[in-house]
C-alpha cells in the first residue's frame, strides 16, 4: 500500500499538484487508518490529505482510479457463458430495472468481448469505449427500453416515483411519469458508460502499468490545458474562473492607469496660514483623485485563434460589469468596435455568438491583416486615447505577409497609457512564419504568452509588480 501511495504522490506531482512531504505523511497516516476494502473512503481520506483546491479533484480522481484500478476482468467470468444476444437482453433488463447491481460485470463483459483490445498498444482507450458503445447499441437503449417498459415491472427509482404520482391522481402525471422515467434510464446508461471506462481502464493498466497510463491520458489541471484545444469538461471548469479572474483583471489594470497630480489647496493652505500667523507659509495639496480609466481591448476573432476568442469574449463580458468604461474592438481583416454588443449581451444574461462578431470582422477575404487594423485604429480611435488609456491587444501577431505597419501600432503606444500584448500561440513560435509580434513588442508594456488560465493568472499576477 505504502509503495501504491508514492507512486500516487508522484503521478500527483507531474500533473500540477503539489504535494509536500508533509501532506505525504498525513497521506500514509490516513491510509493506515480506513479501511481498504471500501475503496470510496479510501479516495475520501486521500483527498483531505492531498488535495488542496477544488480544480485538482478530477485530476485527483483519475490517477487515483488508475492506482485503485484492480485487475481486469478474466475469460471465465460469470457472464462468460451468455450468448451476444443474451448479453444484450441482461444489458437491457438491468438498465430497465435501474438498479445496476450487474452494472460492473456486465460492463467488463462487453469490454473482453467488443472493446477489441490490442496489448503494448500506447492508447488512451477511446476507441475502445466507442466499440463497446456500438456494440451495445447505448445510442438507442434508452428509447428501446422505454418502449418496452421498465423491467417488466420490477420497476427501479424511476417506475416507482411515478407509480406513487399515478396513484395521486397529480395533473399532467402522465408527462411527468415520461421524464421521471426518461432521467431514470439515462442515469443507468450513465453509470454503465462509467463501469465500461473503468473496466478500459482496469485492463490498460493491467496491460501497460498505471504510470504509463496516466501518461498516455495526458492528466492535467484545468488550469494548464491549453485553451484551444481544450476538452468540454476542461472548458466547464474554464468557464468558472471567468468571473474571479475577470475581478481581478479589472482591479489590476484600473491601478495601471497613470494618476493625475495632487493640486495646490488654496483653502487649506490659508487655513493652516492662520494657525502661525502666515509665517512660515506652508502648501498643501489635495489627495490627487482616482482615474477613470478606459480599458480599450482589440481582439482577434480570425480562424487562427477562434477557440482562444470565445474564451477572450466571455472573460469580456465578465469585465464589462465591473468597468464603468470599457471599449472592445473586434478584428480579423476589418475592425469593428462591439462594446454595445458586449454590453447588451451582458444585459441579457447571455454568451457572446463568436460568428457574428467574426461577420462584423470581416472588410475582404477573411485572413488576418494587422497592418489594416492598426492604420484605421490610429486613424479613427488613436486621438481618442489619453494616458488614463490601457489598451490590451489579444492575438497571435501572424499578417499573413502583410504589411504589419508597426509606425501605426508605435502611435497607439506613444497615446495610451500602457499597451499590453497577449499572444495565445507558443512563444517558441513568436516571429516564426508570418508572425510579427517581435515589431510590435517595442510599443508594448509587456508581451505574454496565455495559452492556459494558469498563464493569464501569472500575467495579471506580474502586473500587481509593475
Amino acid at each position: 500500500m505504502q509503495g501504491m501511495l508514492a507512486g500516487l504522490v508522484d503521478e500527483l506531482r507531474a500533473a500540477g499538484i503539489g504535494v509536500s512531504v508533509g501532506e505525504h505523511l498525513d497521506a500514509a497516516r490516513a491510509v493506515s487508518q480506513v479501511p481498504l476494502r471500501d475503496k470510496e473512503v479510501l479516495r475520501a481520506a486521500l483527498q483531505c490529505a492531498l488535495v488542496k483546491n477544488a480544480d485538482q479533484l478530477t485530476a485527483f480522481n483519475l490517477i487515483f482510479d488508475l492506482y485503485t484500478s484492480g485487475a481486469p476482468a478474466s475469460a471465465g467470468g460469470p457472464l462468460s457463458g451468455l450468448s451476444d444476444d443474451e448479453l444484450r437482453a441482461a444489458l437491457r433488463a438491468a438498465i430497465g430495472s435501474g438498479r445496476g447491481q450487474l452494472d460492473s460485470l456486465l460492463a467488463a463483459e462487453y469490454v473482453r468481448r467488443f472493446a477489441g483490445f490490442e496489448p503494448g498498444r500506447p492508447v488512451a482507450g477511446v476507441m475502445y469505449a466507442r466499440a463497446v458503445a456500438e456494440a451495445a447499441g447505448l445510442d438507442g437503449l434508452a428509447a428501446d427500453v422505454l418502449a418496452g417498459g421498465l423491467g417488466g415491472g420490477g420497476g427501479g427509482g424511476g417506475a416507482d416515483a411515478a407509480a406513487s404520482l399515478a396513484a395521486g391522481g397529480l395533473p399532467g402525471q402522465a408527462a411527468l411519469r415520461d421524464r421521471i422515467a426518461r432521467a431514470e434510464v439515462d442515469r443507468a446508461i450513465a453509470r454503465f458508460r462509467a463501469e465500461v471506462q473503468a473496466a478500459i481502464q482496469r485492463m490498460l493498466v493491467a496491460d501497460r502499468g498505471a504510470r504509463a497510463v496516466r501518461a498516455t491520458l495526458r492528466v492535467r489541471l484545468a488550469a494548464d490545458a491549453d485553451i484551444a484545444t481544450a476538452s468540454a469538461a476542461e472548458l466547464a471548469e474554464l468557464a468558472a474562473a471567468i468571473g474571479p479572474l475577470s475581478q481581478q483583471l479589472s482591479r489590476v489594470l484600473s491601478r495601471q492607469a497613470a494618476y493625475r497630480k495632487r493640486r495646490l489647496s488654496i483653502r487649506a493652505t490659508l487655513r493652516r496660514a492662520m494657525g502661525s500667523g502666515g509665517v512660515p507659509f506652508r502648501l498643501v495639496t489635495e489627495p490627487a483623485r482616482p482615474p477613470k480609466p478606459e480599458i480599450v481591448v482589440l481582439c482577434d476573432v480570425s480562424g487562427s485563434v477562434s477557440a482562444f476568442s470565445r474564451f477572450t469574449l466571455d472573460l469580456l463580458i465578465a469585465l464589462d460589469s465591473r468597468l464603468s468604461r470599457l471599449r472592445v474592438f473586434s478584428f480579423i481583416d476589418g475592425l469593428a468596435e462591439i462594446t454595445g454588443l458586449v454590453q447588451q449581451t451582458r444585459a441579457d444574461g447571455r454568451r457572446l455568438d463568436v460568428r457574428q462578431v467574426a461577420r462584423e470582422s470581416v472588410r475582404f477575404s477573411g485572413s488576418s491583416d494587422y497592418g489594416w487594423v492598426m492604420r484605421e485604429f490610429a486613424a479613427q480611435y488613436a486621438s481618442q486615447l489619453t494616458r488614463r488609456s490601457v489598451v490590451l491587444v489579444i492575438g497571435d501577431a501572424r499578417t499573413n505577409y502583410l504589411d504589419p505597419s508597426a509606425a501605426a501600432f508605435a502611435e497607439i503606444g506613444h497615446r495610451a497609457g500602457r499597451v499590453y500584448w497577449l499572444n495565445p500561440e507558443p512563444r517558441r513560435s513568436w516571429n516564426d512564419g508570418d508572425s510579427v509580434i517581435g515589431q510590435y513588442a517595442p510599443f508594448c508594456a509587456q508581451v505574454q504568452e496565455c495559452r492556459t488560465l494558469r498563464q493569464i493568472a501569472e500575467f495579471i499576477q506580474d502586473l500587481t509588480t509593475v
